[in-house]
């Protein structure tokens, strides 16, 4: 009788592949070494991608797939069975492909290489604001957080970092005298109220105290003010801060913050002066009263219209006119240095800079490029308009236009040809005058990371990057 066959064991070391038929390839037979790198290598047309992707790779990834539940297989890519006789020792497996990105006048480092795509989703999560007028971080705040930062402030006697205000006169309390904290909430005041009808109002409501210009007044006796200010503080409670009467202060600040539409003041009534303490639930700077836009992704984007610079949307270069296209430096003025000034259509500009620049003592014989700036800033940028002027003013007044005056009526005149033409001699792609080649709006500006706003992020090079996010 023969002896069976003996049983083959693969080598746990190795991937097997025997008879692989998918496509092109006809019955290759191959063992391929883990934990090493493997370099598939031939003409065009002679199966490596085949090999790779479509038996390799698919056999692996057909194998891991089968382990789930049917369930979770409707929601993973399905792969057919490569054509191949055997493999053996494959472990799950992934496939990085190659891929042609679209460039554009738009693409950078970052986009190309998706660290844009990265960043515009970590900014909203990591990144501080600040406001542009004072500095000061900006976060949405909650009655919790306000209570926490209000006991805070409480523990320690030294409350200068507040902003101080002249000390409150109470005249209806005694007790006023000892540290307590004053919750308040701004009420706008109607045009043209008086202060006994705004008072009784408030009285109807409940409140008994409002706060105007440093002091207490009661609103159930007769006003001592002649006119109330646009906005008058409306005392919600007045609280001795200790851990005892927390939640007490918790229930006046949530109240506060919904008759003050997210933004309160907590006014720290200490013996020697007052301080007074602004909070908002918003992206808002409570002292500048100054609101700032949401962290959202499209913010942090120069290819979203939220993120992107008004100017140069987002190009980092905005088109214009270079005025040195239209000099000779070398020339002097009566010579032709303002080249756009010796055509046909500039000769009577040309008249006007000669006579312009004799009545201001200007050299019109020298090189242009000799001439004192002071000159050459008369020459290019006319004289000194105010505000509303126009250039066509200056011109119609018989007063000196200047070179950028010139463009600037010669662009009114853009729907002719031939003035497009003329204009196309002059442009060029100079650094945008707001973003400063940052491409993001100011808004953007305001969130920054470690000091970095994204701007500054986006210019450091790839490894110093890497190494801050590091660290």
């Amino acid at each position: 009788m023969a002896k069976p066959a003996p049983k083959i064991v693969p080598d746990p070391g190795v991937v097997e592949i025997r008879g692989a038929r998918q496509n092109n390839l006809k019955g290759i037979d191959l063992d391929l070494p883990l934990g090493k790198l493997n370099v598939i290598s031939g003409p065009s047309g002679s199966g490596k991608s085949s090999l790779a992707f479509d038996t390799i790779y698919a056999e692996g990834q057909r194998r891991y797939v089968e382990t789930f539940s049917p369930y979770t297989r409707q929601f993973l890519e399905r792969m057919d069975k490569p054509k191949v006789d055997a493999i053996h020792g494959i472990p799950p497996a992934i496939a990085i492909e190659q891929a042609n990105h679209v460039k554009s006048t738009r693409s950078t480092v970052g986009t190309m290489t998706e660290i844009n795509d990265y960043l515009k989703v970590l900014m909203p999560r990591i990144a501080q604001a600040y406001c542009p007028e004072c500095a000061r971080e900006i976060r949405p705040e909650t009655a919790r957080s306000i209570v926490d930062q209000v006991l805070q402030h409480f523990r320690h006697p030294e409350r200068s970092a507040a902003k101080s205000i002249p000390r409150a006169k109470d005249k209806a309390q005694d007790d006023e005298q000892r540290a307590s904290a004053l919750v308040t909430f701004a009420v706008p005041v109607p045009v043209k109220t008086k202060p006994p009808d705004f008072f009784d109002f408030l009285k109807q409501q409940g409140y008994l105290r409002v706060w105007i210009d440093g002091e207490i007044h009661r609103t159930d006796a007769e006003p001592s003010l002649e006119r109330l200010p646009g906005q008058v503080r409306v005392i919600q409670d007045r609280i001795a801060v200790s851990t005892e009467t927390q939640s007490r202060l918790v229930e006046a600040i949530e109240t506060a913050l919904r008759f003050g539409k997210g933004r309160i003041a907590i006014i720290d009534s200490h013996p020697s002066s007052l301080n007074l303490h602004p909070f908002s639930t918003g992206w808002h700077c409570a002292h500048c009263d100054l609101e700032i836009a949401a962290p959202v992704p499209g913010l942090f984007s120069f290819n979203n219209p939220l993120g992107a610079c008004p100017t140069c949307r987002g190009f980092g270069r905005s088109i214009g006119i270079d005025l040195e296209r239209a000099l000779d430096r070398s020339r002097s003025i009566a010579r032709g240095a303002v080249k756009v000034f010796q055509t046909e259509n500039g000769r009577e500009c040309q008249r006007d800079l000669l006579k312009h620049c004799a009545q201001n003592e200007i050299d019109v014989d020298c090189p242009f490029d000799e001439l004192p700036k002071a000159d050459q800033e008369f020459v290019l940028q006319g004289e000194r308009k105010t505000a509303g002027t126009t250039s066509t003013d200056l011109w119609e007044n018989g007063r000196w236009y200047g070179v950028n005056g010139f463009f600037e009526w010669l662009a009114t005149k853009s729907y002719k040809m031939h003035v497009r033409v003329l204009l196309s001699r002059y442009r060029n792609y100079n650094l945008c005058p707001d973003c400063h080649g940052g491409r993001f709006q100011s808004a953007t500006l305001n969130f920054k990371i470690e000091g970095k706003t994204l701007p500054e992020l986006a210019a450091m090079p790839v490894s110093a990057l890497a190494d801050f996010f590091r660290d």
